[in-house]
């Protein structure tokens, strides 16, 4: 037979020791709440990181931009320059100014080196390896024969 104890004269310290019959289930509520909170906090940080490699994203881009835009600006300067104009005519059109020595080739016509400006990146597509094409073929034995 088991000893139980019975309050002859119940006094608040045996009042505080008894506990509500829901109190498991409100203790199990009060962990599902908590963990809850954990969680929905956890989640808000993950989106908090992600918000900010955002912005750090749009401010390397921004500064790049910027680069960029001061980069063409320089750009236009120079093109718009008088240094940029006289460089162009001389070596795009061939032109010359007073006082420059012109050097005339033998041999080569002088209609070919007056109507054609210098060799311009467009001639060296022109000389691309293309087998199936006449021209090519024609450019080749030119070479030769010269």
């Amino acid at each position: 037979m088991g000893l139980t104890r019975v309050a002859i004269n119940p006094g608040p310290a045996d009042a505080r020791r008894q506990r509500h019959p829901a109190f498991p289930a409100l203790l199990l509520l009060a962990a599902v709440v908590g963990l809850y909170f954990i969680f929905q906090h956890v989640d808000q940080l993950r989106e908090l990181t992600a918000v900010q490699a955002q912005i750090a994203e749009m401010r390397r881009n921004i500064t790049l931009g910027q680069q960029s835009t001061l980069d063409l600006q320089a750009q236009l300067r120079y093109a718009t320059s008088d240094e940029y104009i006289v460089q162009m005519a001389r070596g795009e059109l061939g032109y010359v100014q007073d006082g420059d020595e012109v050097y005339i080739l033998l041999g080569v016509p002088a209609a070919a080196v007056a109507s054609s400006p210098p060799a311009a990146p467009a001639a060296a597509e022109e000389d691309a390896f293309r087998p199936l094409e006449w021209n090519w073929w024609q450019s080749l034995l030119q070479r030769f024969r010269e």
